[in-house]
């Protein structure tokens, strides 16, 4: 049977004669906790099985001894149980077990009777050095821990609360750590990346993190203007300008962004006489309506996106290479969700949220389906995520998205190439042919225009056969 621990007893108010029959021969109890007793003139008494394990004593080797002459010895440095009687107080402080060369903490405390007289000492030893070392450590990390998920808690916070941003890969934090220092500068930035990967996204978080927050953001997507009409779509027209004009004219997206920032997606299919125009507009920070005589000065960020190579294009020369060189001031490539899988289930849940939300659904996702997410490539990136988690939503009909509820396109082998496909006539292969062809291109481009040209047929053609392959059997 074993004594109460030692954080069982007070500094000074220990009940004596409690511990007088707890030390008493004929009771033969075990001491818990390193605990080493010595009557009022230092004699050793009693010492816990633990503290002569512990600390390398063999068994009752040190009871009976002077607890000074253990001091004396070097036994103990100092000697803990010989200080207390001295000083005749509660004392803390390391104590060295010298044939060991540990260092522990240890805490003695002076028991005293009735009358006042010294009658016993009690040393408990808490902790080694190497355990409170130890300790330090590991504190010293949890604190390093602590500040590194502050820090992240808080990033995350503000872009959860600025921008609709999601992302945990490597590539989109360095991007977001670009994002941050580039927001507050007039710096024009180019974003690149595949179609679909969330460049506007991007450019709207940077806008919302600058300090043109308050001001407006006009986008203005390029490849979806008319030739004929893009340059008063920009730039606005005076009455009378042209045939049809408004007869009290219109201000252009250009003027509309004054004060805020001004993003040109798609600036790669800008014709050669309007892509003049905005090198002009980027060297002056003016602009003259169509058809107007004033010149009208403006104070906006510029952020301008493609999906293209512009960098061909220029060597090619189709595009110009002086404004290629004054949009290109700041790189932002966002790499393709294929490349950041770990950015694929955070964002298929957050999609889950906000469509659950807008239809009234209650789904979750099973582990194979969302491990199917993180395999699948995605060749239409974000925006093809986003478009399959709200089919989802709308056609689902079990609480519990899986396997099973993806459209055909995601479990069947699309990638097949039709001539390999087994049957069908001659005229059933190349329809198919055809098919897989439209769908991978339009996947990549995601517009008919930029299909028309990739494949070289016109967008009249591109869009009749988007309707036929892609938009019939979604």
């Amino acid at each position: 049977m074993a004594i109460p621990s030692f954080s069982a007893f007070h500094d000074e108010g220990i009940n004596l004669e409690g511990l007088l029959e707890i030390l008493s021969p004929e009771n033969n109890l075990v001491l818990a906790d390193d605990m080493m007793v010595s009557d009022g003139n230092g004699i050793i008494l009693r010492v816990s099985e633990t503290y002569e394990k512990n600390f390398g004593f063999a068994h009752d080797s040190i009871v009976g001894k002077s607890a000074f002459d253990l001091e004396a010895d070097g036994t103990f440095t100092p000697c803990i149980t010989a200080e207390v009687i001295r000083r005749r107080k509660k004392i803390s402080a390391t104590q060295t077990i010298n044939h060991t060369h540990k260092n522990v903490m240890t805490v003695g405390i002076p028991l005293f009777d009735a009358n006042g007289e010294l009658k016993y000492a009690v040393c408990f030893n808490t902790v080694s050095m190497e355990q409170i070392n130890s300790i330090q450590r590991n504190y010293r990390r949890m604190q390093d821990s602590l500040q590194h998920y502050s820090q992240e808690i808080a990033e995350l916070r503000t872009r959860a609360t600025s921008t609709n941003l999601l992302f945990k890969s490597a590539p989109m934090q360095r991007l977001w750590t670009l994002m941050q220092n580039t927001a507050n500068t007039r710096a024009n930035i180019l974003i690149t990346g595949e179609t679909g990967v969330g460049k506007s996204a991007i450019a709207k978080a940077i806008h919302k993190m600058s300090n043109r927050a308050n001001g407006p953001f006009i986008e203005v997507n390029c490849a979806v203007l008319h030739e004929n009409l893009i340059e008063s779509e920009l730039f606005g027209y005076e009455k009378g300008a042209f045939t049809g004009a408004s007869s009290s004219g219109k201000i252009g997206k250009i003027e509309l962004a004054n004060h805020g920032t001004l993003f040109l997606d798609e600036i790669g299919e800008l014709p050669a006489h309007i892509q003049s125009k905005l090198l002009q507009l980027i060297q002056e920070k003016t602009i003259e309506r169509l058809s107007g005589t004033q010149k009208i000065e403006l104070d906006f960020r510029l952020i301008v996106a493609t999906n293209r190579n512009l960098e061909e294009a220029v060597q090619r020369g189709l595009f110009r290479s002086d404004l290629f060189y004054r949009l290109n001031v700041i790189r932002i490539h966002i790499p393709p969700l294929r490349q950041r899988k770990e950015d694929i289930v955070p964002m298929a849940h957050q999609f889950l949220a906000r469509f659950c939300g807008e239809y009234n659904k209650s789904l979750t996702c099973s582990p194979r389906f969302l491990a199917f997410l993180e395999q699948y490539d995605w060749p239409g990136n974000v925006r093809q995520l986003e478009n399959l988690m709200e089919r989802l939503v709308i056609t689902a009909q079990d609480p519990i998205l899986d396997i099973p509820a993806l459209p055909l396109e995601y479990t069947a082998d699309a990638s097949a190439p039709a001539e390999l496909l087994p049957g069908g006539t001659l005229a059933e292969r190349m329809d198919a042919y055809e098919a897989q062809i439209i769908r991978d291109s339009y996947q990549r481009c995601g517009t008919t225009v930029a299909v028309a040209r990739e494949l070289g047929i016109s967008q009249a053609t591109a869009a009749r056969k988007i309707a036929k392959y892609v938009t019939a059997r979604a």
